[in-house]
């Protein structure tokens, strides 16, 4: 078995920013390390933590050793590995610009955008390609809504007279 953990005191501001990540942050794993943390704070053992957080003894006893290291930054996530984002400020302007107009004033002759169109035209504008998925992706980030069989952007769709009534006739509205 392995030795009883102590922490040392916490500080007023620090405990203040252990509230504040357990109260505020969106991402469930910070607030659950500062939980640990809190509880430990509160003279909990290790094995009582991990029975009330459902996390394993050494999930707890890991979340400790790192916030005793490195104080409540530790708590938060690292940036996780993965392709980076491949679409450039230059890019995004110019995907709001295009969604607004028709695949007409791009010389296609489709009567509306699908992901697959965007990418040809952005590959076709900045010389570099970007998957359908990334431009689907993207365009959520932004705000754009997909109803097939185009994208609009969705604060436009709405100031368009009529929208409501539409919405309304759709399933699941």
């Amino acid at each position: 078995m392995y030795p009883t953990l102590k922490l040392k005191p916490i500080s007023g501001r620090q405990l203040h920013r252990l509230r504040e990540l357990y109260d505020q942050n969106r991402y469930l794993r910070v607030r659950r390390r500062a939980q640990v943390i809190l509880l430990a704070h509160d003279g909990y053992g290790t094995s009582e933590i991990a029975a009330i957080t459902r996390q394993s003894p050494m999930n707890v006893r890991r979340s400790l050793h790192r916030f005793m290291e490195h104080g409540c930054t530790s708590l938060l996530d690292v940036p996780r590995p993965g392709r980076p984002v491949t679409i450039t400020p230059a890019m995004e302007a110019y995907l709001r610009a295009a969604v607004v107009q028709s695949p007409h004033d791009f010389g296609l002759a489709r009567p509306g955008w699908t992901t697959q169109l965007l990418a040809r035209v952005v590959k076709r504008q900045f010389h570099r390609a970007v998957s359908d998925e990334g431009i689907r992706q993207h365009l959520a980030h932004i705000g754009g809504v997909c109803r097939r069989p185009t994208w609009t952007v969705k604060h436009i769709a709405q100031a368009q007279p009529g929208y409501a009534q539409k919405k309304a006739g759709l399933p699941g509205s």
